[in-house]
């Protein structure tokens, strides 16, 4: 029985890892995108250099405004 629990145990701390490195991935890609549109890219631009449509990057964006605080996890707002 152990060595099922193990597998699961195994399975279950890769796949936590994999969401923590797209989490990684994906904060980069949103910093890469705020920091050229402060620099006046268009939007199309870096919706095409994101492969993303202009509703997506949009959105994306848009969720970027409340993330979670590094200390207890509740929503905290970018100001």
């Amino acid at each position: 029985m152990d060595k099922y629990l193990r597998n699961i145990w195994s399975a279950s701390a890769e796949l936590e890892m994999i969401q923590f490195q797209t989490d990684q991935a994906h904060d980069g890609l949103v910093q890469a995108m705020c920091e050229a549109m402060a620099a006046r890219m268009s939007p199309a631009d870096v919706a095409a250099a994101a492969n993303m449509s202009l509703s997506e990057l949009f959105d994306t964006l848009r969720r970027r405004s409340t993330v979670p605080s590094a200390e207890n996890n509740h929503a905290v707002h970018d100001s």
